[in-house]
């Protein structure tokens, strides 16, 4: 029962950052600013399939496959406009092309409407190289302090969120993944760790978007 309102208050709490943006949606005039807009708009976007198609009884799975590969892409594109730094924007490419492939070894996880399965690969590489480039960015933060208050930046709360949820659901994944076998209940553990962090990220979201303001650069 538990496992339940959180699933479904997990999914609902996109809606929330998704009314600030539109409240604020004149302030997204920069590249960043409008990844991470186009960042939550896919997020409701699954929610909202995923929902119905469960509701209806439809295969939906895939639909969380392509969703983690489009949201990893969207991360490597910010990043690459964030870090300033030349050997970062090969990095960042070079993540894209590793993840797609990874992606695309289970390409029946992709491919199949009717999977019951999530990509065996490609949850763990995008995760860990997500991890990677937020880390990145907050010591390129850090260095350079540019930012003279970090709590009213908008990527900061966003990276906050992001690294959270990638480092807390990364590592319970993999374990879910090698134990599932032995156990049921642990899956359902799993989807209680993705449910609060999906919840924090979007409380996360809520103030990196409260938080824009009508720039030129980022």
């Amino acid at each position: 029962m538990i496992t339940l309102f959180l699933a479904y208050f997990a999914d609902l709490s996109i809606v929330i950052p998704t009314i600030i943006a539109i409240i604020r949606r004149g302030y997204f005039n920069t590249d960043i600013y409008k990844l991470i807009g186009i960042y939550g708009f896919l997020t409701l976007l699954r929610n909202a399939v995923t929902l119905i198609m469960n509701q209806l009884g439809v295969y939906n799975i895939y639909i969380y496959n392509w969703h983690n590969l489009l949201e990893f892409i969207l991360i490597a594109i910010i990043y690459k406009i964030a870090v300033k730094n030349h050997y970062f924007k090969y990095l960042a490419i070079g993540g894209i092309l590793i993840v797609i492939c990874t992606a695309f070894l289970d390409y029946n996880t992709l491919l199949n409407s009717k999977t019951k399965d999530f990509n065996q690969f490609s949850y763990n590489v995008s995760g860990f190289i997500a991890i990677v480039f937020i880390l990145f960015y907050f010591y390129q933060l850090l260095k350079s302090l540019h930012v003279p208050n970090l709590t009213r930046y908008p990527l900061f709360w966003f990276s906050a969120g992001a690294l959270l949820y990638y480092a807390g659901t990364i590592f319970s994944y993999i374990f879910i993944e090698t134990t599932f076998n032995s156990t049921i209940e642990l899956r359902q553990q799993y989807w209680m760790i993705d449910a609060v962090l999906s919840i924090v990220f979007s409380v996360f979201l809520c103030f990196s978007i409260w938080y824009m303001k009508p720039e030129k650069t980022v």
